[in-house]
């Protein structure tokens, strides 16, 4: 793909053909790519599509099957990577759906690691079948607000 290529498809907030991140590469030679970039080019391929799928199904299916403050940890941890990869995915390319995603993520996961480390009933009512619903709801403000974003703009990027 040519560089024109690249960047009218970034521009537009359509993914490149070849499947590759929106994100620029970084200038030859420098680290400009960091601790970020690195994270998003291992845990995106795993998080997102089919692959993410099945992750976010078999994270909260383990989770159920521990169950209780455990399960929700181990829940909490799965909505933290993808709420952390959300948030600088959101940081480096305006995806719409990772500007609410990201956030939403991490406060729920926020939620569910105070519910599984806090004594006595106070969270009691957050389980995991409840976080996985908050996921789900989260997931689906996110690209409700980018289809919305794409349907008045033509792009799925905030810029």
């Amino acid at each position: 793909m040519s560089l024109s290529q690249d960047q009218d498809q970034r521009s537009s907030g359509r993914r490149p053909a070849d499947g590759a991140s929106c994100a620029p590469r970084p200038a030859r030679g420098r680290r400009a790519d960091g601790v970020a970039g690195g994270y998003l080019r291992v845990t995106g391929p795993v998080l997102r599509g089919p692959a993410g799928v099945l992750v976010a199904v078999a994270s909260f299916a383990a989770g159920g099957a521990v169950g209780g403050r455990a399960g929700l940890a181990i829940a909490s941890a799965y909505v933290t990577v993808i709420g952390v990869y959300c948030l600088l995915n959101f940081l480096r390319c305006r995806e719409t759906h990772c500007g609410v995603t990201g956030p939403g993520f991490l406060l729920s996961a926020a939620l569910g690691f105070a519910a599984a480390l806090l004594p006595g009933s106070v969270l009691s009512w957050y389980r995991t079948g409840t976080e996985a619903a908050v996921f789900l709801m989260i997931l689906a403000a996110g690209y409700a607000l980018e289809w919305a974003v794409a349907a008045r703009t033509g792009r799925r990027v905030l810029r």
